[in-house]
């Protein structure tokens, strides 16, 4: 299994790029690619994630880091365990920090589907689609401003929803257990 990328290493990258995008919305937007079209090649994602940033600046380390990450998404969602999670900011972190997070990992997702392929896939089975729906709701949801029991346990609601239904997404369209050849990452 590969190790898996740290929020925090993946976001001081972006941030010294100025690459306009953060870890959560990458990795919602790798994910969101990866449930529809079932692969994940750097090319997309460079095109994608690292629009408008000066091509005179060294992007190896970037590359490394989104290479890395597309291996893990990779991993998570083909894993036969259910090892899937949301990239966000750890459980230390404020919840607005995490509510916003949260939000733009949704939106990734959204654009990562859309630009996979979703318009060409079949119709989805009802709890498919409203989690779609649910999505473009979540990528539309205020930052969270307080903290407490309640909040906590509604933000952590909405992650083992979408952890589920990022699953499900997949398996809808690829069924991977059907004897279909496992895709590969290719960077």
């Amino acid at each position: 299994m590969t190790i898996k990328v740290d929020y925090d290493d993946i976001n001081a990258e972006l941030m010294a790029l100025h690459a306009g995008v953060l870890a959560s919305e990458c990795h919602g937007f790798m994910c969101g690619y990866f449930c529809a079209s079932n692969t994940i090649t750097a090319e997309v994602w460079q095109d994608f994630l690292l629009v408008g940033i000066d091509e005179s600046v060294d992007l190896s380390d970037c590359f490394e880091i989104l290479s890395q990450l597309a291996n893990q998404v990779h991993e998570e969602l083909l894993a036969d365990e259910f090892s899937f999670s949301p990239l966000l900011p750890d459980d230390n972190s404020a919840i607005s920090e995490r509510s916003s997070a949260l939000a733009e990992w949704s939106a990734g997702f959204i654009s990562g589907l859309g630009i996979g392929g979703l318009g060409d896939k079949p119709k989805l089975i009802d709890e498919c689609d409203m989690f779609i729906k649910d999505l473009v709701s979540i990528s539309r949801m205020e930052t969270a401003p307080e903290e407490g029991e309640d909040i906590e346990g509604a933000l952590f609601e909405i992650v083992e929803y979408i952890r589920v239904g990022v699953i499900m997404l997949h398996q809808e369209w690829h069924h991977p257990a059907d004897g279909n050849e496992r895709p590969e990452v290719l960077h």
